[in-house]
């Protein structure tokens, strides 16, 4: 009965290229939703941020300290035991509402046994819309990263 979940996650995986123009979900199962000043706060205690956006829009602009786990390749990370303590406070984000990589990984993390899941669904535009941290690459050197902080 497990395999259908994991088949069924799949498929939502693979269905998200065609899904982008969609809002993504408010409510997704043993997941809590947040919004932006929500994961804000999360950010300040220290929750772990995983973006699962592709590699090369993360190099450009990120949730300061957030790592990318990309849900086409590096993201399945997760489902290998011991990777990750399954109660450590996680918070998943894509570029926005209409992108539904977020959506999809913070599904799969559930699913996968992670207990303390928050989906960011605003994601990182609205992060950036609102000066919180990020860490950017420098436009006057290509292999420069710049950390924002707001005083």
């Amino acid at each position: 009965m497990k395999w259908i979940s994991y088949v069924a996650g799949i498929i939502l995986a693979l269905s998200s290229s065609f899904l982008s123009a969609q809002e993504a979900p408010v409510n997704i199962k043993d997941v809590v939703t947040v919004n932006t000043h929500q994961a804000k706060r999360l950010h300040e205690l220290g929750a772990l941020f995983i973006d699962v956006r592709p590699l090369d829009q993360w190099r450009w602009g990120r949730v300061d300290g957030a790592h990318n786990l990309d849900l086409k390749s590096g993201f399945r990370q997760l489902f290998m035991p011991g990777t990750l303590d399954k109660n450590t406070p996680i918070v998943i984000y894509g570029n926005s509402t209409y992108h539904m990589r977020g959506a999809i990984a913070s599904y799969l993390a559930a699913l996968w046994g992670y207990k303390r899941v928050f989906f960011f669904r605003d994601g990182y535009y609205s992060w950036l819309a609102l000066d919180f941290p990020v860490t950017l690459r420098s436009d006057s050197e290509p292999e420069e990263v710049v950390t924002m902080r707001p005083e």
